[in-house]
């Protein structure tokens, strides 16, 4: 399956990312596809492009095995904690360093998702058999956090998202709170996992229990899994993300 690479301006964040799209094979004339969207897109179909050097694999599970046809869109993130800026609409109850010097970090979320609702996804439409009132947004750790959040608060473009690992430590009471005063509907699917073993240093069990909970209290439907053994990185999420990407409806 061919991925098509370009670079991509983003507006909003004033930034330069990259952007990947996956065809299905053997496209029907006219026909257009549900779109599942990856952040992080950097890491999801190359190891050679991939920030720790191995991909979730999503171009082989798809060449090898009987998958939904969709076009699979992938876009990259920004460098260091600017990354945790914008998958983050909120600002962090703690400060977080990666290597950088240590500060807050978050508040550019919603102008990352304009970026892909007002620019992005009009490219597609132009150039793409996409179909965008089937959009599964999708990632792992921030990305996750990013994913159900996009979901929640703009629910008629994301109808549906897949949510790993979440990091939902880095702004808890903020993410629980949101959800607990929404008052737009939800009726896609939510899919939210977490390994237990994903960190010394945060608490995603009880971060991720805290936001599964405030969505059932809220009455919005998703399905929590807790990964034995899961771990933090693309290769335990290439595992398990042909089985989660046969959930989308």
């Amino acid at each position: 399956m061919n991925v098509i690479v370009k670079p991509f301006h983003l507006p909003l964040l004033n930034r330069e990312a990259k952007l990947y799209v996956m065809l299905p094979e053997k496209m029907e004339m006219d026909a257009s596809y549900p779109v599942l969207f990856f952040h992080d897109g950097q890491n999801v179909f190359f190891d050679r492009d991939a920030s720790f050097g191995v991909s979730w694999g999503i171009k082989e599970i798809f060449e090898q095995n009987d998958m939904p046809k969709m076009v699979v869109v992938g876009l990259s993130c920004a460098n260091g904690l600017n990354r945790l800026d914008e998958y983050n609409p909120f600002i962090a109850s703690k400060a977080v360093s990666f290597g950088e010097t240590p500060r807050l970090t978050g508040g550019k979320g919603d102008a990352y998702l304009h970026d892909i609702i007002d620019t992005v996804l009009p490219y597609l439409k132009e150039h793409y058999p996409v179909d965008l009132n089937n959009i599964t947004i999708a990632g792992s750790s921030m990305g996750g956090h990013i994913s159900l959040y996009a979901t929640l608060t703009y629910p008629k473009v994301f109808k549906n998202a897949l949510c790993l690992s979440n990091a939902f430590w880095i702004s808890e009471d903020a993410m629980v709170n949101y959800i607990l005063n929404l008052r737009k509907k939800h009726k896609g699917l939510i899919y939210m996992d977490t390994g237990d073993n994903e960190s010394d240093d945060f608490d995603y069990l009880k971060a991720n229990h805290r936001v599964f909970e405030a969505l059932n209290q809220k009455g919005i439907e998703a399905t929590y899994r807790i990964i034995p053994g899961g771990i933090h990185h693309e290769s335990d999420w290439n595992k398990r993300i042909k089985d989660i990407i046969l959930m989308i409806k």
